[in-house]
């Protein structure tokens, strides 16, 4: 297995958005994309290619105003806003490589801390084996019953479908019993200075 990690490169979307899809129907609480996000301030976009194929993805992107896309008001921040590795090769270091080489090269345009969120225990793990530290925790839930979301109804639109974040000061208890939601994950945030 011959791995290279090299930037993302514009002609790559379609096998970047199919290697994501792929990625994406494995996890809870994946979201199927339909193009390659594009960042606002200095990012790091890269691919995992073996065998002239794209098996992974990373993207980081750099804050250029503090708090605008990082829960924590520090200097240096990035948000590590995607990384995921196809399955079947999966535990071959290649989430690792990905990361060390983003972390390398987000450090020239001033990184300091690195911040990540997740739902998925999988990714939890992997965060922690890399040194990262959890620092927060709130709920995702996702609410399908069209009668406990009436209240939520205004100027003829009638909300059929709610997927909400429920905040470490709400009664998570008191949401999932009026709301009898379909889902309920837990997303953390995790943070290493490098």
């Amino acid at each position: 297995m011959s791995l290279k990690i090299r930037s993302y490169r514009k002609q790559d979307e379609k096998e970047w958005v199919n290697c994501h899809m792929l990625v994406d129907l494995e996890a809870t609480a994946g979201q199927l994309l339909k193009e390659k996000p594009k960042y606002d301030g200095k990012s790091v976009e890269l691919v995992a290619i073996i065998e002239d194929r794209i098996v992974g993805f990373l993207d980081i992107e750099m804050e250029n105003a503090e708090h605008r896309v990082c829960y924590k008001r520090t200097k240096g921040n990035g948000m590590l806003w995607d990384v995921g590795v196809l399955k079947e090769f999966r535990r071959r270091r290649v989430g690792s490589k990905l990361l060390k080489e983003g972390i390398r090269r987000a450090k020239k345009h001033g990184l300091q801390r690195l911040e990540a969120w997740t739902v998925e225990e999988e990714a939890k793990a992997f965060y922690e084996k890399l040194g990262f530290g959890r620092f927060y925790d709130y709920h995702h839930v996702r609410c399908e019953k069209r009668e406990k979301l009436k209240e939520f109804d205004r100027d003829s639109l009638h909300v059929i479908s709610l997927y909400a974040h429920v905040m470490p000061e709400a009664d998570l208890d008191e949401v999932i019993k009026k709301y009898e939601p379909k889902q309920v994950l837990t997303c953390s945030g995790y943070e290493i200075s490098v």
